[in-house]
């Protein structure tokens, strides 16, 4: 095999220009002590991200026509290029408020709320599609991260119940506190929005041989009223078509929002104890305790057509799961 004889390889490259990315962070935080050994704080956190490692397409056709692709490359001996570059920027801002309770009474517990917003102008090199849909217009990029989530609520906790030796009730009686003492409740509550996504094309009408995430013209607003949103039909496809021949689309990335989580892992568990350093713990688990359906993101390529665009046909998370252990403590 020779390199001479590949036909329109690939190329990777790297700017010679790299520059160093970095990040400036920032932040403001009020705490509070409140009774019951409870503390609350509020805090406001940002953070700018400069410089940062991306990619582009520097053999992507330049203007967009119906001229063959391949012969108008910039080099059109070569293939795609996957073209590293440091010229990515992101913004994060959130509001932040937190509540925790110091183990007492046999309660502890901590709640923590999170809105916040993360904008960035070039697709994440980690995931899916991480090339612009036009590289010679990053700018057109700009919109929410692919891991922005605006809303993020997420409590747990760990309750003994006051039953047994020690506690408030059937403290004296040796059978009693063996069936009914050293019981644990506990449990992980997480509501959250839904993340970012984008109307896609299946197809590229630009003609310039795009990596990217290709996206129609938007005709109005995409997104449904919450009533109105269900599996069989998350956003509404006809506020989009494909562009003219040999043209970008103008909708925004990421201008959908898929749905959010809703689901309360709880587990209950009791503590045995044997001697002063041994004790046998029972556990069961329960993941997705309440069996609520906790839907994936949409079919988001509108030439899908009717009965598959904006369609969901999984769930983000599995339903209820019951996991049983013992564990030995010595």
């Amino acid at each position: 095999f020779s390199a001479a004889n590949a036909l329109l390889p690939a190329v990777t490259s790297v700017d010679q220009r790299l520059k160093t990315p970095y990040y400036q962070q920032w932040n403001l935080q009020v705490q509070q002590a409140l009774p019951s050994k409870i503390s609350l704080s509020v805090a406001y956190a940002g953070s700018k991200g400069t410089h940062l490692q991306s990619l582009t397409d520097q053999n992507q056709v330049r203007t967009p026509g119906p001229a063959d692709v391949q012969s108008s490359r910039p080099y059109p001996t070569l293939g795609s290029f996957t073209s590293i570059q440091n010229r990515g920027s992101s913004t994060y801002h959130s509001a932040q408020v937190k509540m925790e309770k110091q183990y007492s009474h046999g309660l502890t517990f901590l709640s923590s709320l999170t809105f916040s917003k993360t904008v960035n102008d070039q697709p994440e090199i980690c995931c899916t599609q991480p090339f612009p849909q036009d590289s010679y217009n990053v700018a057109a990029e700009k919109g929410p991260a692919d891991f922005d989530q605006r809303l993020r609520w997420v409590s747990s906790f760990d309750y003994e119940l006051p039953f047994g030796k020690g506690r408030q009730f059937l403290a004296s009686n040796r059978a009693l506190d063996l069936a009914f003492g050293g019981w644990h409740f506990g449990g992980i509550y997480a509501l959250a929005s839904g993340f970012p996504f984008s109307p896609q094309l299946g197809f590229d009408p630009s003609n310039t041989g795009s990596q990217g995430l290709v996206r129609p013209n938007q005709l109005r607003d995409g997104s449904l009223p919450r009533g109105k949103r269900s599996a069989d039909l998350w956003f509404d496809p006809t506020a989009y078509e494909a562009p003219s021949t040999f043209a970008f689309g103008n909708a925004k990335r990421n201008s959908l929002t898929g749905p959010g989580i809703n689901t309360f892992d709880g587990s209950l568990r009791k503590v045995f104890a044997l001697g002063e350093t041994k004790n046998l713990q029972v556990r069961a688990e329960f993941f997705n305790m309440l069996n609520h359906p906790n839907f994936a993101q949409p079919d988001s390529y509108i030439d899908d057509g009717p009965g598959a665009a904006g369609v969901i046909t999984d769930t983000g998370i599995p339903m209820r799961q019951v996991q049983l252990g013992v564990k030995f403590n010595f």
